[in-house]
């Protein structure tokens, strides 16, 4: 993949925000926050957003009140016509009727069907959150950090029915930091993602966007994360446990058990190499240096986490959360 990777940037490498002469009429199909640097990219420069297709606004926060998602409330303080279909084929007519010249496509939701697909004069484009073929589908940052990859990226391709299978146009490779979660992964690759779709239709007004189909043979799967995949099993490796931790955080939390409560459990995280004789899941003791970490024994190794977050409260670093309670070293975690 690097090689393709190099030869993919290569046209749009090195252009400053902004840099697109050529400016099309858009719509643009998009709802959670990963998707508002790209929105604001494609108004700073000019394009003509002749329409915003974002999911419904849904209940949020414990009082469930309805919440206007990330992208209608941009939509809305720039101005932009704003639609919400439950499903966008319902939409299909709006979309045609904004006389496109593409669609730009990210984190929107749904499949988008045949006829939307064909609303965009020049197509429809999409930017997704890895190295196309790698980690196709709806959680690919989470799978990245949660599967020890030391490295993704952000792809622009041209969309067709299937999932995230299209032709790949341009790509952007990053580096996962060794403390990075998914949520700050996330906010990186949403500025990436914001130059590349620029550099992406600029090259599509050009009559320049490459195309090169995926390779099957190397596709791998993101599906969207489970509330119970965040649960930590201590005998596996702390170094998978680091994975997991980071790769849960913010959503869905990677949490374990404390007296039958659930514990939220969040990076920094420190994993020490050295075994220990007490079971896997027990909170070992404090050591000099380390005072500010909860260590936990492992299958294999010691994982040590810096912030903790004890049912219906605050996350509060581990030192913190510790001096709160009667006991703590010796105690079983997931128990």
């Amino acid at each position: 993949m690097d090689e393709t990777v190099k030869r993919l940037c290569l046209a749009c490498q090195d252009k400053p925000m902004g840099a697109n002469t050529s400016l099309l009429d858009l719509v643009f199909l998009g709802t959670p926050d990963i998707a508002v640097p790209s929105l604001e990219a494609l108004a700073r420069a000019g394009h003509r957003i002749k329409l915003v297709v974002t999911q419904p606004d849904r209940p949020a926060g414990r009082g469930r009140k309805l919440t206007r998602c990330p992208v209608a409330l941009t939509a809305d303080a720039l101005g932009l016509r704003v639609i919400q279909p439950p499903r966008v084929a319902l939409a299909a007519e709006q979309i045609a009727a904004a006389q496109a010249d593409a669609l730009a496509v990210l984190a929107f939701g749904q499949i988008l069907p045949a006829p939307v697909l064909a609303a965009g004069r020049l197509g429809a484009v999409n930017v997704h959150t890895s190295l196309l073929p790698a980690l196709r589908g709806a959680a690919p940052i989470s799978r990245a950090v949660m599967g020890g990859l030391t490295r993704t990226g952000v792809s622009t391709m041209f969309m067709d029915l299937g999932m995230d299978t299209g032709d790949i146009i341009f790509q952007q490779a990053t580096d996962i930091g060794p403390q990075e979660t998914a949520g700050q992964l996330s906010d990186r690759l949403a500025l990436l993602g914001a130059d590349l779709l620029l550099g992406t239709l600029e090259a599509l007004a050009r009559g320049q966007a490459p195309r090169t189909p995926q390779d099957q043979a190397l596709a791998s799967h993101a599906p969207r994360l489970t509330k119970a995949e965040g649960l930590i099993d201590w005998s596996r490796p702390a170094r998978e446990l680091d994975w997991l931790v980071r790769g849960c955080d913010p959503w869905p939390g990677a949490y374990t058990l404390l007296e039958g409560q659930p514990l939220k459990l969040f990076a920094p995280t420190l994993v020490l190499a050295e075994e220990s004789a007490a079971a896997p899941g027990t909170w070992l003791p404090p050591r000099p240096g380390l005072e500010d970490w909860l260590l936990v024994a492992c299958g294999v190794g010691v994982l040590g986490l810096k912030q903790a977050q004890a049912a219906g409260k605050k996350r509060l670093m581990a030192r913190d959360f510790a001096r709160g309670l009667a006991t703590g070293p010796g105690r079983r975690l997931g128990c």
